[in-house]
């Protein structure tokens, strides 16, 4: 965990506040959703859980085959909200997705890295804004996961400016300053965001 959150501190620039996050492990998918079914009827159904009730920040996950990436992914949103007041849905979960892959594997080793590459080849480019204008869970499907991490691996990895928009948005949020559009502030930085994005996927390679 002091890991993660080092690695969340050094890449966004954010520190989480001083506190604890409760993390609980059951032995197995069919105990964790029988129990998540009852304690949290109106959350959808997800293979581990995040959630911040009263202050209170709790993890909640199962023993299998993916224990690892969903605690690291489910702590990244604990790590997050420590941080900040709020974190817009779309980069919650893009920059959960980028975190929960092993520190190693975070650059190339992404299985959505494929795809993405595939899909610039014809010059297709998730569109952010549809993304910031995503608010509530059910809207996140596999498509929009992805699509989220595309942006923040872009950011962190694409060039310099990126980065600095990325970095400067969260500061915004920390500070209780309305950050306005991500999208906006990308453009402003980097005029063809489009071709960059596109150039970045195609040129990104071990």
């Amino acid at each position: 965990m002091q890991n993660l959150a080092d690695d969340i501190a050094a890449k966004l620039k954010i520190t989480s506040e001083a506190g604890t996050i409760d993390v609980y492990i059951f032995a197995n998918q069919a105990d964790y959703k029988d129990f998540v079914g009852r304690r949290f009827p109106d959350v959808p159904y997800r293979r581990a859980l995040f959630v911040l009730e009263n202050g209170r920040s709790m993890v909640f996950t199962a023993r299998g085959r993916d224990f690892e990436t969903d605690l690291r992914h489910e702590c990244t949103h604990a790590l997050l909200h420590a941080a900040l007041p709020m974190v817009p849905l779309w980069l919650d979960e893009g920059l959960a997705e980028y975190f929960e892959v092993p520190p190693g594997n975070r650059a190339f080793g992404s299985p959505y890295l494929k795809t993405i590459r595939w899909a610039c080849r014809f010059r297709r480019v998730p569109d952010l804004g549809r993304l910031e204008s995503l608010g509530s869970m059910q809207a996140m499907g596999e498509r929009e996961y992805r699509e989220a991490w595309s942006w923040v691996h872009f950011m962190l990895h694409g060039p310099p400016p990126a980065q600095e928009e990325l970095i400067a948005f969260l500061k915004r949020i920390h500070d209780y300053t309305p950050p306005g559009s991500l999208k906006a502030h990308l453009s402003q930085r980097i005029p063809d965001l489009r071709r960059a994005y596109i150039d970045h996927f195609l040129t990104w390679h071990e």
